[in-house]
């Protein structure tokens, strides 16, 4: 059951911090926002959280980081723009796994520096990506 609530906690913050709060209350509201738009950018975006949080974890990035949402707010926007730019597909989740990902190695290759904050860069840089591959 902690393991549940933490990746609850971690899944929250991650959304949360889309608008820079790292509150998992935030992001729970943020989320329902989201559902209430749209069931379908809501599970994107839950979807795009989700695959930062693993590729974060498999890639061996430091937990309080991952916990704190540092890489995962840009794989919940990679997740919302597949749905407003792609069609609900195949190439479609595909492009969402692909776009998440890459946000997530962009932002800890930004988290490594200090010379440049990377925000939304990642996501930015992940989605020009996404759309020049599938135009």
């Amino acid at each position: 059951m902690a393991f549940i609530h933490n990746l609850l906690l971690i899944l929250e913050r991650g959304i949360g911090e889309v608008m820079f709060q790292n509150n998992a209350f935030s992001g729970l509201l943020m989320l329902i926002g989201i559902f209430l738009n749209s069931w379908q950018m809501g599970t994107l975006a839950v979807c795009g959280n989700i695959i930062s949080i693993l590729t974060a974890y498999f890639s061996g990035y430091k937990y309080d980081d991952i916990k704190n949402g540092l890489y995962r707010f840009n794989g919940t926007l990679a997740g919302i723009t597949v749905g407003v730019f792609l069609q609900l597909s195949v190439e479609g989740l595909i492009m969402l796994i692909i776009a998440s990902a890459l946000s997530t190695w962009i932002a800890y290759f930004f988290c490594q520096q200090r010379l440049i904050s990377g925000f939304t860069v990642p996501f930015i840089l992940a989605v020009w990506g996404m759309l020049g591959v599938c135009s």
